[in-house]
């Protein structure tokens, strides 16, 4: 299909679809009922959680089939393991499993696969096993039955389970910091997600995640969600909590019973387990990761175990009604049979409608897409195509977002076309020349991004990208979008595309925080162009402010010309106040107003606290010259 949005989508609306599909023999494998299996099918079918991520391009939308499938296979491997239940506990000298079958180990391995397709899938995918031991360790607390049988079937699965992981253990055995490397980053036991407060972090966590399965809140994404639209909508959560309910009353019976089940003919608790645990361990990846509560995306292992639940509590409520208006009424029987259809008719009905609303008339009218959509990209993508020959793009990259942090769909929609020009530099110091050079190769002309609402929107705080092309050619053209901006330069000769050597010995030191070791001072400009000035600056004692520099054009007669101010930062972007032990480059541009006389201007640098504005002072002296400019009659150049 080429490089469009819909060869991206349509595989995950194929996945959405065997998700609805694969549902149905997992719902009538544990209750031995087609009733709630199709409503299990229709809840999902319908429902705008699923929808959504049904319709991106997002490989998490995988989950939810692969656990689906992986709980259906365990569940056949379980079922012939155990043996019928009985209405008495067997002898004690009698075992109460079987060792699994030929058949059952089939579907142990089949089991296995589709755990180990969810966990290369989607991270957290990892969690997955744990449903299986959960279940395993509280089905035999209930029981106390012979263990052995059961200590195989779970070690026979995650044997097989390492097994298809093997490229995937031998990766994190090579490189085991990247194991961990995300859930690090987002996990609430950063201090930077729980502020000191871990248990308030969880607490905030648990009610915000629970409330979007009560129909109080959603996820605040517009990229996944109508934004703060709950997973389960509120006219759904009473037999959301019927279902759950239903569930803990079977598993913590006083004892696990032969008792008929009210909504099936199948007769014991374990199902109830199994969802039950398949549930709460989904819940897990939410609240780890406090970052954007209650989190859809982190949360879609609990779609299927949750619209199960809701299946089980419409199919009780139909069974509660009819039992009691059939001893009311008797003589309206086979109309109030009727009911078991009629009320899941209007109930997902409701639901069709519903989503229907939110998700092709709300959502579109309420979220702006430029930036959740990349639908930029698409702009940007389609004129960097269009661009002549002799022009390049260059795409600043914050230094902190990484290499990988790359625009995907701007690669994506410019895969099938291998002659684009166009260049990713993650700004510093060591790149940024030779990065700036190689965009520049055979080109007259470069277009650099200027993000304004994006994750590299600080990408050239430094202005180290600006500083090298303001120094190589002439800024002559600007165009803005939603979400960046485009600078175009024309370039002078041959660019160096080198940065100045600091070499103006200063030596100032500002009230024993800061000492100014060197300086640059471009040797003469022409009125109107940018002064190139460069600092290098170390941190002689810990500090708590992230101080401000103010760059000064100080004219012959002492009167001030202009001024840049601008925080001091490391290439990593930090203030002072996290400055390592190391000296730290700036670089600034002051520009010239076009009606400055031609002579001999000073430049000074003053070193202040950014909120009380009050100066640091060196040897007495707030301004500290740094060099000297001569503003000459007409531009020469560089």
């Amino acid at each position: 299909m080429g490089p469009v949005p819909l060869a991206l989508r349509l595989p995950a609306a194929l996945f959405g679809i065997l998700t609805v599909a694969a549902v149905y023999p997992l719902t009538l494998a544990l209750f031995r009922s087609r009733y709630p299996a199709i409503l299990t099918m229709l809840g999902l079918a319908l429902s705008d959680w699923h929808l959504h991520f049904s319709r991106l391009g997002f490989r998490a939308v995988l989950f939810p089939l692969f656990s689906a499938l992986a709980v259906y296979f365990f569940w056949k491997a379980f079922s012939r393991t155990r043996p019928p239940t009985t209405d008495r506990r067997p002898p004690d000298n009698s075992p109460s499993f079987q060792i699994p079958t030929r058949l059952s180990s089939f579907f142990i391995l089949y089991s296995s696969f589709f755990t180990a397709l969810a966990i290369y899938a989607y991270l957290a995918a990892r969690l997955l096993p744990l449903v299986f031991i959960l279940f395993c360790l509280l089905y035999w607390l209930r029981t106390r039955r012979n263990f052995r049988p059961l200590l195989i079937l779970i070690s026979t699965l995650f044997i097989l389970i390492a097994l298809f992981l093997l490229p995937l253990i031998i990766y994190f055995t090579l490189y085991p910091a990247d194991l961990l490397a995300r859930s690090a980053t987002v996990s609430i036991f950063n201090p930077e997600w729980n502020n000191g407060d871990l248990l308030g972090a969880v607490w905030q966590t648990l009610t915000l995640t629970l409330s979007t399965f009560l129909g109080l809140h959603g996820d605040l994404n517009p990229l996944v969600n109508l934004p703060n639209q709950p997973a389960i909508p509120l006219f759904l959560t009473p037999f959301f909590l019927f279902g759950l309910t239903t569930s803990l009353y079977y598993i913590l019976k006083p004892s696990f019973t032969n008792t008929q089940l009210p909504i099936t003919n199948y007769q014991s608790p374990p199902p109830h387990l199994l969802l039950f645990s398949w549930w709460l361990v989904m819940l897990l990846p939410a609240l780890l990761a406090p970052e954007g509560a209650p989190h859809h995306l982190r949360l879609l292992g609990t779609l299927v175990p949750a619209y199960i639940f809701i299946a089980v509590g419409v199919t009780i409520t139909v069974h509660f009604l009819i039992r009691i208006l059939s001893r009311a009424i008797p003589n309206l029987q086979s109309l109030i049979s009727n009911l078991q259809y009629l009320i899941p008719f209007v109930l997902y009905t409701f639901l069709a409608f519903h989503t229907i609303t939110n998700y092709f008339i709300r959502w579109p009218n309420t979220a702006d897409f430029t930036l959740p959509f990349d639908l930029y990209a698409t702009r940007l993508a389609a004129d960097i195509t269009q661009a002549p020959s002799g022009v390049g793009y260059v795409l600043p990259m914050d230094i902190r977002a990484a290499a990988e942090a790359r625009h995907y769909t701007l690669d994506y929609l410019l895969a099938a076309q291998p002659h684009a020009a166009y260049t990713y530099i993650p700004v510093d110091e060591r790149n940024a020349e030779r990065l700036l050079a190689q965009a520049a190769q055979g080109q007259t002309e470069l277009r650099v991004v200027r993000w304004t609402d994006d994750k590299h929107r600080g990408a050239d705080a430094k202005e180290i990208v600006t500083f090298l092309l303001e120094t190589n050619g002439v800024l002559t053209g600007h165009e803005s979008y939603p979400v960046y901006d485009v600078d175009t330069y024309t370039l002078i000769g041959q660019p160096s595309f080198t940065l100045p050597a600091i070499d103006q010995p200063i030596g100032a030191e500002f009230d024993g925080l800061l000492r100014l070791d060197a300086a640059y001072v471009s040797p003469q400009i022409a009125p109107g162009d940018d002064l190139p000035v460069a600092l290098t600056l170390a941190p002689l004692a810990p500090m708590t402010t992230d101080y401000k520099a103010s760059i000064r054009l100080i004219g012959p007669a002492g009167e001030p010309i202009v001024q840049k101010d601008r925080q001091l930062q490391h290439n990593f972007h930090q203030g002072t106040s996290l400055w390592p032990p190391e000296t730290v480059n700036e670089y600034y541009l002051l520009p010239t107003p076009p009606e400055t006389s031609p002579g001999d201007y000073m430049v000074k640098v003053v070193l202040y606290h950014p909120d009380t504005l009050a100066p640091l002072v060196a040897s007495g002296v707030v301004e500290v010259p740094v060099g000297t400019v001569t503003v000459i009659e007409s531009n020469s150049g560089f």
